[in-house]
């Protein structure tokens, strides 16, 4: 169960440092070939030196940001841990209106030297059903 609460508890820090904003604090928690698919891009972004600059555009360009999983779930299988669920996601850039999202995600991580790091997120936005 120690694995299980050490993923949870790391998923909790990264929604954190998103909801500061806080590429540095994120980032730290990637692995060097994160494969990331974010949720409002419809392209891949492979390698965390290539990842990085774009979340640190994203948080400066944001007024304010608020990540908020629902209802996520978690699952450790060997050195391999997935979380999983849906997010609600409200940003303000700095030149622009308020927008809200609701987005489907799932968060893979590695065990690699007794630390959970993140290989890949894929997020997408639910359909709107009109």
């Amino acid at each position: 169960m120690a694995d299980i609460d050490d993923l949870a508890g790391t998923f909790e820090q990264i929604v954190a440092a998103i909801n500061r904003r806080d590429a540095g604090a994120y980032s730290s928690f990637w692995h060097e070939q994160i494969v990331a698919f974010p949720p409002f891009s419809p392209f891949a972004v492979e390698g965390k030196s290539t990842l990085v600059p774009l979340a640190e555009a994203n948080f400066a360009n944001a007024e304010s940001l608020s990540l908020t999983p629902i209802n996520p779930q978690c699952r450790v299988i060997g050195s391999t841990g997935i979380v999983w669920g849906h997010m609600s996601l409200a940003v303000k850039p700095k030149d622009g209106p308020l927008s809200a999202t609701f987005a489907r995600f799932t968060f893979i991580f590695a065990k690699t030297d007794g630390k959970w790091q993140e290989v890949a997120i894929h997020a997408s936005q639910l359909p709107s059903g009109s």
